[in-house]
């Protein structure tokens, strides 16, 4: 399945909530999919630094090759993956210089305290971004395939709704009363002062008039990129939900993340976006034996245990065996809780990527990481 997606896909999104290694997941994926010969770009967020570093890729806004020995690690020719990070302000600047012809007018837009507040902090920024992002990479058809990592998020549908919220925020009949000018007139504080906005200009008296002017400067030039923000917001909904979009989600094998999981599986379904896959990563591995006799006499077979007491010996099985017994009941749980998800979503496969005694931080972690994936999370034929 993870072949398929590798091959036919234009562009594959990992969602999900931060920390649970998303960013990890995206790239052994391009990593798998840059092996099978595809020009492989893995945009990113904000990649553990080891991992960044394992890469050995100065991390920026413009996509740079790996390194070629980091290729040869990983399998993969030279000029097959590429890697870059996200970076909200150029999104958002990129399609303000898109949109605005005169320089002067883009340097208020740039300095005003209003759009940097809006581009860098405001709820749901990021997540735009991140599309802002993916469009601009897709429209400039250098790569077969973008696998984009997507913000850390509380809910995995923030990313999807997005473009919308951009949009219905855009549209809203309080932003078009503001960036219409009063009889024709440029748009300033008088107007806020005027008529029905008299509360606003009230406002002015709390916030300081100098705040309230930097709104008034900031939405009477930012009228001409509205329109550009409305159209492109649109655009970025439609494409992804184009048949060579594909979405991986990857959650934590724990019973809140498996109802948020099939919350979004379900408004994917509704909005026309089939879910390729569930991706399960750090699922604890069962125990071995959680019989204290059995462990007692493993530990008696040991050879640097020799001349250890029995009575030492004994104990430390019988605590070894309540931990073994504790952690039995944690995969037995988990596995639960995958079953319902791959009962309550058929049809979906649920890959599944074991907790690994170490940090993803070298090529050989994320190599093996990409095993499992290829392999539907049976992971690599041999140790």
């Amino acid at each position: 399945m993870i072949k398929a997606l590798s091959t036919e896909k234009r562009i594959v999104v990992c969602v999900g909530p931060g920390g649970v290694g998303k960013t990890t997941t995206a790239a052994a994926f391009a990593a798998l999919a840059a092996a099978a010969g595809r020009k492989t770009l893995v945009s990113t967020i904000d990649p553990a630094p080891r991992l960044a570093d394992a890469l050995g890729v100065p991390l920026t806004a413009d996509p740079t090759p790996v390194p070629a020995e980091v290729g040869r690690a990983l399998g993969i020719e030279p000029g097959r993956l590429y890697v870059a990070r996200l970076d909200t302000a150029r999104a958002f600047a990129a399609l303000v210089e898109e949109q605005v012809s005169d320089p002067a007018m883009r340097r208020r837009i740039f300095d005003n305290p209003i759009y940097r507040q809006i581009t860098t902090t405001l709820t749901g920024s990021q997540e735009y971004a991140a599309t802002l992002a993916l469009y601009d990479i897709v429209h400039r058809n250098e790569f077969d395939l973008v696998v984009l990592d997507t913000p850390p998020t509380a809910h995995a549908l923030d990313f999807l709704e997005a473009p919308r919220r951009i949009a219905e925020a855009i549209s809203s009949p309080a932003i078009k009363w503001f960036v219409k000018p009063a009889e024709g007139a440029r748009f300033s504080l008088q107007r806020l002062r005027a008529g029905s906005a008299v509360v606003l200009g009230r406002l002015a008296k709390f916030v300081g008039s100098r705040f309230m002017e930097d709104i008034a400067a900031f939405l009477t030039d930012f009228q001409v990129v509205l329109g550009g923000f409305l159209l492109r917001a649109e655009t970025i909904g439609k494409l992804l939900r184009q048949p060579d979009v594909a979405f991986l989600l990857v959650l934590a094998p724990e019973g809140p993340a498996v109802d948020e999981a099939l919350y979004f599986q379900k408004r994917l379904t509704e909005s026309g976006v089939p879910l390729a896959a569930f991706v399960a990563n750090r699922v604890h591995p069962r125990p071995g034996s959680t019989d204290a006799g059995e462990i007692a006499r493993s530990l008696r077979a040991r050879p640097e245990l020799v001349g250890v007491s029995d009575a030492a010996l004994d104990a430390t099985a019988e605590r070894l065996a309540r931990t073994a017994l504790d952690f039995q009941h944690l995969t037995d749980g988990e596995r639960r809780e995958l079953q319902r998800l791959a009962a309550a979503a058929p049809g979906i496969p649920v890959l599944e990527v074991p907790l690994l005694d170490h940090d993803v931080a070298s090529l050989a972690a994320l190599r093996t990481v990409g095993a499992f994936l290829d392999r539907g999370g049976d992971g690599p034929a041999s140790p």
